[in-house]
């Protein structure tokens, strides 16, 4: 009998989940002119990053890394971490205006819970977002006449860009959730931010990083969150590599997120608010 009750709790939670996740891919769908902004802004970022990359490439200088550079440049892993960083919504925004702002009161009156459900909206957005900028990405691939990657690449691609999001929205959680105990979460923000930048490998493989810090970087969730997903522009055969760093860290930071919120809710109802 608990056994059946945990089933029926498991997919009521599961079908609450799935239609919050829907509500955030249409509230985005809606402001379409806004996503229509950033497919604009994504296309000029590449295009001035793969210019400035296949310049370092053709120059061939010495004394320098150019020589590690692929064959055909950096634009396509590139193109991949800018792809799921501009997917990511400002989820650590929502949680801090809820939190600081005593919004958050009211949803803990719901059956649902409420952690769950905006993490699962902000998943919504960032599947449309990734699906857009995908269709833009390939349609400025297929205009500038560069090398398309191995067919392989891209379903492994897809699936690793996903789970990058994930770990993204986790990851602005954590900084969101720290508005229990901050008034702003935008310094957390902004470390994470730059964490992504520099151990995600946002504008260069951590492959051409000194060795201790590729080594760093590659276990960290910032590389679970860029590289591996961008890595299948260049080597995809490393697909099973990056699904378990993966699925390790959405595990590690999911239980992450869980603690802090329950600590955080301890923290309103024992004061009654923030």
């Amino acid at each position: 009998m608990t056994s059946t009750l945990a089933v029926v709790e498991a997919r009521r939670g599961a079908g609450a989940a799935w239609a919050a996740l829907r509500v955030g891919a249409g509230e985005t769908l809606a402001a379409w002119p806004v996503l229509a902004g950033r497919c604009v802004f994504f296309v000029i970022l590449l295009l001035v990053l793969s210019a400035l990359w296949d310049k370092v490439a053709a120059e061939q200088l010495p004394g320098t890394l150019a020589y590690a550079l692929p064959a055909g440049g950096l634009a396509l892993y590139i193109g991949a971490t800018e792809w799921v960083t501009l997917s990511l919504p400002a989820t650590h925004l929502r949680l801090e205006d809820d939190i600081r702002s005593g919004g958050l009161e009211p949803h803990l009156l719901r059956p649902k819970s409420y952690l769950v459900q905006v993490l699962s909206q902000n998943l919504g957005a960032a599947i449309v977002r990734l699906a857009v900028l995908g269709i833009t990405a390939l349609a400025l691939l297929a205009a500038s006449g560069r090398a398309w990657p191995p067919l392989e690449a891209f379903p492994r691609l897809l699936v690793l860009g996903v789970l990058g999001v994930v770990v993204g929205v986790l990851l602005y959680a954590l900084a969101g959730l720290m508005a229990f105990w901050a008034r702003r979460v935008l310094p957390f923000q902004l470390v994470i931010q730059k964490l992504m930048f520099l151990l995600g490998g946002l504008y260069a493989p951590v492959t051409l990083y000194p060795p201790l810090m590729e080594g760093v970087a590659k276990v960290s969730p910032f590389a679970a969150h860029l590289y591996w997903p961008a890595a299948m522009t260049m080597t995809p055969d490393l697909f099973l590599v990056g699904l378990g760093w993966q699925v390790l860290w959405i595990g590690v930071l999911s239980a992450a997120c869980l603690a802090l919120w329950r600590a955080g809710l301890a923290k309103v109802l024992r004061r009654g608010g923030v």
